[in-house]
Parts: structure tokens; sequence; C-alpha cells
């Protein structure tokens, strides 16, 4: 899993070539956190399999949750504590 707004396409590649099926890319820039899952299609592109800003829980390639409105939440009392 990736925590940026993006994964340059150079990194997909890689991945692409290395054989990884699906990856996760965690978005801290937008006021609620997203979550965007790619899969690599038949076609050696990776495709959106799904895109979230609530709770997301998948079973590739292993059972994994996030809980993307808790870590809003924390961001958002991080940043406030910050400004005290």
């Amino acid at each position: 899993m990736t925590v940026a707004p993006t994964l340059p396409v150079r990194q997909a590649k890689v991945y692409a070539h290395a054989g990884v099926r699906t990856y996760c890319v965690v978005d801290p820039l937008h006021e609620k956190m997203t979550l965007t899952e790619y899969t690599l299609s038949s076609s050696g592109d990776y495709e959106v399999a799904a895109h979230t800003e609530d709770l997301f829980v998948t079973k590739r390639p292993w059972k994994v949750s996030v809980d993307l409105p808790a870590l809003t939440a924390r961001r958002a009392g991080l940043l406030a504590r910050d400004e005290e």
C-alpha cells in the first residue's frame, strides 16, 4: 500500500513487470482521505478496481481493511493540535 496522491507511471510499470497483481494508493491530500485499488489486467496495464473515502475491505492478496474516515479524523486531530 502506498500513501501518496499518485503512484508514478514508472513505478506502476515496475510493479507490473514484477507481477504485482494488485496495489492500493492512499491519497492524504483531499479533505477526506481516499483509497484507490488497482488490479493488473490481462493486457498488463492496471485498472481501477475500487475507489473510496469510506471503509475499504479487500481479500486480495490477503484480508486488509482500512478505515479512511478514522484516518481522516486522526489527521484532522493532529493538525488541530499542531495549530494550538
